[in-house]
């Protein structure tokens, strides 16, 4: 196949991911979830071997989530 860089595809799969994350950011508390998985993600970068920030923030993301609905509890 080449280099994806040639053909555009190194763009690619970042803007596939944004086109279907965006309309989920609608719903209430996925802001507050966004934002706890990439503070742990970047967070991870330096200090972990790669491939390992993305599970270790959609794993963080699990907290936030749970604090956001025990919040809209009456």
């Amino acid at each position: 196949l080449g280099d994806p860089g040639d053909y555009g595809l190194d763009a690619m799969f970042p803007a596939a991911f944004l086109a279907l994350l965006a309309p989920q950011m609608r719903r209430p508390g996925a802001h507050v979830a966004a934002v706890a998985g990439a503070l742990i993600a970047v967070a991870l970068v330096p200090l972990v071997p790669a491939g390992l920030p993305i599970p270790a923030a959609a794993l963080g993301v699990l907290p936030a989530l749970v604090a956001l609905r025990r919040a809209r509890r009456p």
